[in-house]
């Protein structure tokens, strides 16, 4: 970072990345084993004594792929400062680029949040993947369809019918919808008018919720239950009869208008036993 950059200036550190993801097996196994713990993306920098000082401990890393962490550099280099900083970490982080910004005045940034003008829930299938190296993140290019089948042991239970969901994404509460693998939720907003002259526009979409595998070393990884809620956001209560499920008996009714569509790993499971018998019939 060059050293003409005022030591007052709102600055923005912005590294573009990806990070090879664990799973719960993964993290069952780092667990048990004897290395380090994983360490999320720490920054130092070097003072005027030449020494390295940490500013922060653990950013995380950049969650998924092709994602842009910010970190707030504002105030951190004294005026005799050499600009110099380092990021640490022992995850497989990948760095694409890395650059630094100045902030905006805030008269300068208008920010309009936009509601969701239709939302619906329909089946759509994978899309096919591609890689370019095996440093390289895995990406999905839409397009290009690779199967509609069932490629997992699904979770067992309801999910929500297809069609017609915005009463479900209205506002941030225990109300969702359900989504199975190779489902598309398809989400349009209202159009707006162009930009001022000189002004320039970005999107941002915000989504909360959570979300549940099928890996034998997660929680339940069987079934849809229990139901998530903030009310136990460490997952922790053991599956239930779904009458009983406290996200059931607030919102009823979301199981008799859209919680409808009934799921079970057996797809999967015929034809890999029918696969094995033909198999077993062969060796014979």
């Amino acid at each position: 970072m060059g050293d003409d950059v005022p030591a007052s200036e709102q600055l923005w550190l912005l590294g573009h990345g990806w990070v090879y993801p664990t799973d719960s097996s993964i993290n069952v196994a780092i667990a048990q084993g004897k290395h380090p713990p994983p360490k999320g993306i720490s920054v130092e920098v070097l003072d005027d004594g030449g020494e390295w000082v940490v500013i922060y401990p653990d950013l995380g890393f950049p969650a998924g792929k092709n994602k842009t962490i910010l970190v707030d550099l504002t105030g951190v280099f004294s005026a005799k400062s050499h600009r110099r900083l380092r990021l640490r970490t022992n995850l497989e982080v990948y760095w694409d680029s890395i650059e630094y910004a100045f902030g905006l005045e805030d008269q300068d940034l208008k920010t309009e949040r936009l509601g969701i003008v239709t939302a619906e829930l329909r089946h759509r299938g994978f899309s096919y993947t591609s890689v370019a190296d095996e440093f390289s993140p895995e990406l999905p290019h839409y397009e290009k369809i690779s199967g509609t089948g069932q490629r997992w042991l699904d979770l067992v239970g309801y999910y929500t019918r297809f069609g017609e969901v915005n009463e479900l994404l209205d506002q941030v509460d225990d109300r969702y919808v359900i989504m199975n693998a190779g489902d598309e939720l398809v989400l349009r907003f209202p159009s707006l008018e162009p930009p001022p002259e000189g002004w320039k526009r970005d999107y941002v979409l915000i989504g909360d919720g959570w979300i549940k595998d099928g890996d034998f070393n997660t929680n339940f990884s069987k079934t849809v239950l229990p139901l998530p809620s903030r009310d136990d956001p460490l997952y922790s209560t053991s599956p239930r009869r779904l009458e009983d499920d406290p996200v059931y008996r607030r919102y009823p009714d979301d199981w008799k208008n859209y919680h409808t569509r009934y799921v079970s790993p057996n797809r999967f499971l015929n034809p890999l036993m029918t696969s094995r018998k033909n198999v077993e019939m062969s060796g014979r």
